[in-house]
């Protein structure tokens, strides 16, 4: 046999799809159920022909029905698929139904009228013993096609009938009526792979994990004070079930008043606060069941609790031989104390919290009820302290607070250190003396964040040790230090601090004017004793370290790779691994960016002309220049050698006005190249003056316009001019540099339009000047207004 098992959610319809889907099962709305699927565990059929014989568990299909074999012999035979039930023993059955697959079938014409019966249990029947049919299943549900696979029978009310027996299987049998019994047209056979779909439900289980308030139930009763006061328990329902607490509350004497309350539950954890439901002093019993929305679950084991609302009404008395209330300087830290707490007449106190500076950190039960208690106290620290003690009775209710005031006598060591100011590094001698009538035995100490130390105390009771502070950032150190009691506890601590000089690098620059991209020279002088080597860098440049000769000296060299303010930075280490402070000098690094000049065409402003050559001069603020490397915006580019000052120089004539620009860039005798400097300038319009001899504001359509120009440009050798989209036309200068140009306005020009005639220059050298743009607005003039305007 198999299954497959799956919880259905709640409020939703829950559907099995029994083969192909021609059945289907509904759980009951806003509830869940188990949905299962069971395949037969056996099968068997019966033949007329073999009235004495039981195929059980044949590998083939199950015939049906009648049917007439090759050798003209008649069989009418019934079949038997039996499941086991035990999936439901102890649950509700909701939904049943069996589906089973027809594998062959004489005539489909024939309407299908198989029938399943509930019968009497069976494992061999035979056509001679045929079990007694007892309960007829609803359907088929009819399903069209033939053979139909999946053929669907109602099976709700067979199978209760079967569960309701006490049985453990159920047999169905599946057979014709009796009128089409031994009808060969209505014969069929099926496969013995029954499917059996059944819903149902499942009870919740008895709940566990009973309590109240925080404590769990026990054979004792659970005393419960005041306030709020839940009753708990853990329920389980096998089916996910959202579903209802019942509750049972009644006082012990008094079983006669059992109540009852539900409430609502979501998840596996219920509870019900009961306060405002309780008389004090009285002692009750509970338990707590869970309701699906069909099956009540099993009560739970009884719970009982007893209540106490009244809290102690006095407030407990310390006392102490140890640690005296009044007076000055008994005991000591690291001493133990025992302190008494009495119950102060309070008859139903358990027990007492405590704790010094009105803490109630530690718990003491009373010696009995009502009784006393008695607890030791290790003070600290010295001076002025007061221990809180409340009473607490069963129900955790407390008294008011005793402040119990008493003075610790100061024990805390002595601890003295030399010299108490040196380097970082340099050793400290340290002892530690014996304070108070206690003598010690050992001493616990630590420097700064240092781990504890131990070092035995001699026979006078002192210790002396030797620490090196090692963090050149802690300027004053503490040196922390217990002292351990022959008792075994420690003192509260002594400390005292010194001094520690960081032993910072003196830092000489060497490089009277550092340059960007040049080396830097730096002279570091270690201060601090034993100094083997010294770490440095420029700015946020990667450290480097070097040695130190005997005098601590060492010579460094770095290269700053901006100019910008800046700082060197240098530190020495010890062959011990003693690191100084950061010694650090901040110095302005120049930049080695070439400078570049021009008489004729200043930087950022405007000079020379469009076609007039300029001169521009390279220099470097460092020595040591050997060439430049120029580029020109939209013009040439290349290098030129320095002369022996430094300097070099290109001449450049500028072919626009603007943008201009020479980007400029340095190379040492080393091979390092500078930054680049970006040199812009502007050069005057050497565009011609255009005179025409329009007059008017206008111009039209086929209308002839003669120009003359006049140069801006030094030597012109020609004019160039266009006229609208139209081709560049050139006209020579006359001896004056002058020249004088006539063109027609485009018949086609549109109305009402701006005709644009472009005019420049062109030296002896072929240089071309800027441009010189002239506006015509073209207008059509109608004739009768031109008559009259001449």
């Amino acid at each position: 046999m198999g299954s497959k098992v799956r919880a259905a959610s709640a409020f939703a319809a829950v559907t099995a799809l029994v083969a192909t889907g021609a059945a289907v099962l509904t759980a009951t709305p806003a509830a869940a159920s188990t949905i299962t699927e069971l395949t037969a565990s056996s099968w068997a059929y019966v033949d007329s022909a073999a009235p004495r014989t039981s195929f059980t568990n044949p590998a083939g299909d199950l015939p049906v029905g009648a049917h007439t074999y090759a050798n003209g012999v008649s069989h009418v035979s019934k079949a038997y698929v039996t499941f086991d039930l035990s999936v439901l023993r102890g649950n509700r059955l909701e939904q049943a139904g069996v589906s089973i697959d027809e594998t062959a079938v004489a005539d489909c014409s024939t309407p299908r009228t198989t029938q399943l019966w509930l019968t009497e249990p069976a494992k061999k029947p035979t056509w001679n013993n045929q079990p007694a049919e007892l309960v007829q299943a609803g359907g088929p549900i009819i399903d069209t096609s033939c053979p139909a696979r999946g053929v669907f029978w109602n099976a709700t009310a067979a199978l209760q009938s079967a569960l309701d027996a006490g049985q453990k299987t159920a047999t169905l049998a599946i057979r014709l009526p009796d009128d089409r019994q031994n009808d060969p047209e209505s014969g069929r056979a099926y496969d013995p792979h029954a499917k059996l779909s059944i819903s149902y439900n499942r009870a919740p289980l008895k709940p566990a994990q009973l309590t109240v308030g925080t404590q769990a139930c026990a054979a004792k009763p659970v005393v419960a004070g005041a306030g709020s006061l839940p009753l708990g328990a853990a329920v389980t329902d096998p089916d996910g079930d959202f579903g209802t607490a019942e509750w049972a509350l009644w006082p012990v004497d008094h079983p006669d008043q059992r109540v009852t309350i539900q409430n609502s539950f979501t998840g596996n954890g219920v509870s019900l606060d009961v306060q405002g439901r309780l008389a004090d002093s009285t002692t009750y019993a509970w338990q707590v069941r869970a309701l699906d929305h069909t099956d009540a679950g099993p009560w739970s084991a009884v719970c009982k609790l007893t209540t106490d609302f009244v809290r102690p009404d006095k407030a407990p008395v310390v006392t102490s031989a140890d640690y005296y209330e009044v007076g000055l300087g008994t005991g000591g830290t690291g001493i133990p104390g025992s302190f008494t707490f009495t119950a102060n007449g309070v008859a139903d106190v358990v027990g007492y919290y405590y704790g010094l500076f009105d803490t109630p950190g530690s718990y003491v039960p009373a010696t009995r009820k009502g009784g006393p208690a008695t607890v030791t106290v290790v003070p600290q620290q010295s001076g002025p302290q007061y221990l809180s003690v409340w009473s607490v009775d069963a129900a955790g209710a407390r008294s008011d607070r005793t402040d119990y005031r008493f003075w610790v006598a100061s024990n805390e060591p002595g601890v003295a250190c030399t010299p108490w100011d040196g380097y970082v590094g340099e050793a400290r001698q340290c002892t530690f003396t014996p304070n108070g009538p206690s003598p010690a035995t050992a001493y616990v100490y630590h420097l700064g964040q240092d781990d504890d130390r131990t070092v035995p105390a001699g026979p006078d009771g002192t210790a002396t040790v030797t620490v090196v502070p090692t963090d050149y950032e802690q300027p004053y150190p503490e040196l922390t230090v217990r002292a351990k009691l022959a008792n075994g506890y420690l003192t509260g601590p002594s400390s005292t601090s010194f001094s520690v000089e960081a032993g910072e690098p003196e830092i000489t620059p060497l490089t009277a004017n550092p340059v960007q991209g040049r080396p830097a020279q730096f002279r570091v002088h270690a201060t601090l004793p034993g100094a083997a080597s010294v770490t440095y860098r420029w700015q946020d440049q990667e450290w480097a370290t070097a040695p130190v000769d005997e005098n601590g000296d060492a010579t460094v060299t770095v290269t700053p790779a901006t100019a910008s303010w800046g700082a060197f930075i240098a530190h020495n280490t010890t062959a011990a691994g003693i690191r100084s402070g950061d010694g650090w000098v901040n110095l302005d690094v120049a930049s080695n960016q070439p400078a570049v000049t021009s008489a004729e065409y200043p930087a950022n402003d405007a000079g020379g002309a469009v076609g007039t050559p300029g001169t521009f001069v390279f220099s470097s603020p460092v020595a040591g220049a050997v060439s430049y490397g120029y580029e020109f915006d939209g013009g040439p580019s290349g290098t030129v050698a320095a002369d022996p000052s430094g300097t070099a120089s290109v001449v450049f004539t500028p072919t626009r006005r603007y943008p201009n620009s020479v980007r400029v860039t340095t190379t040492f005798a080393d091979g390092v190249v500078s930054d680049a400097t970006v040199y812009t300038f502007t050069a005057k319009s050497a565009a011609p003056a255009v005179t025409c001899d329009t007059g008017a504001d206008s111009v039209r359509p086929g209308q002839h316009v003669q120009c003359s120009v006049q140069p801006l440009q030094a030597n012109p050798a020609s004019y160039g001019y266009a006229v609208g989209s139209g081709a560049e036309t050139a006209v020579p200068a006359s001896a004056d540099g002058t020249a004088s140009f006539g063109f027609d306005v485009p018949a086609d020009q549109p109305n009402a339009a701006y005709l644009t005639l472009r005019t420049w220059s062109v030296n002896t050298a072929g240089v071309r000047s800027d441009e010189t743009t002239t506006l015509f607005y073209v207008w059509t003039v109608p004739e009768s207004a031109a008559t009259r305007a001449v």
